[in-house]
């Protein structure tokens, strides 16, 4: 379970603890849907720019969904109310967002946990981090589909979403395989919500998933993504 901490307004501690982890857990002292989504704003307007999500909202409430009721290629479509795979938010795009922040307006009943996982801890070789830099994969996004490779050149994110990439060789299989398998060994943080809490995290570095959710279990997460 990750650790409550005290409130921390400076933006270099906060870049600081994102840049030793790879997420931050600000205890906010919000309660409500506004204030929560303000205090979150006021977070994320000092790290860098917020862009629209696949809904094209600047401001997102996020809740759990049947297959029939997401967005036609959202992970939910896939998933439904079963456990969201670990991934990297806005996969789909060229470059996914750099930042994401999640606020908690209602954890729910029973409450869905999400869970972190820094790709850096996978123990990819140098072997196979050049095959995460070269095999190709398919980036399915609709008409605007286009081709790349799971990390991007110089390491400077990972792309990874089990509902938009596909390989299209042999060496994308092996690749896709690869971190699958890896994300399947490894431990990850685990946070249980709080009404209030807000998490900050570093999109390019660390994969989210989420546990298992019941229907009308009242979970609402607050998201705001960021550029920078």
């Amino acid at each position: 379970m990750l650790e409550r901490e005290t409130v921390v307004s400076d933006q270099q501690q906060v870049l600081g603890l994102l840049a030793k982890r790879g997420w931050f857990h600000h205890s906010g002292e919000a309660m409500h849907h506004d204030s929560i989504l303000h205090e979150m704003g006021q977070l994320g307007d000092r790290l860098g720019r917020r862009v629209r999500g696949r809904a094209g909202a600047l401001e997102e409430v996020v809740v759990p969904r049947h297959l029939n009721e997401a967005h036609p290629r959202s992970l939910s479509a896939r998933y439904g109310l079963s456990a969201l795979p670990f991934h990297v938010e806005l996969s789909h795009r060229t470059t996914p967002c750099r930042y994401i922040l999640l606020g908690c307006i209602d954890p729910g009943s029973p409450s869905a946990t999400t869970m972190l996982l820094d790709w850096r801890t996978l123990g990819f070789s140098l072997e196979e981090l050049n095959l995460l830099k070269e095999a190709p994969v398919l980036v399915r996004a609709g008409r605007r589909s286009f081709y790349s490779t799971i990390l991007a050149k110089g390491g400077t994110f990972l792309r990874y979403d089990p509902g938009c990439l596909e390989a299209i060789d042999g060496r994308g299989q092996i690749a896709l395989r690869l971190v699958e398998d890896r994300i399947a060994d490894a431990p990850s943080d685990v946070h249980h919500w709080h009404q209030g809490d807000i998490l900050i995290i570093d999109n390019w570095r660390v994969l989210h998933g989420r546990s298992p959710s019941d229907q009308g279990s009242g979970r609402r997460l607050a998201r705001i993504l960021i550029d920078a």
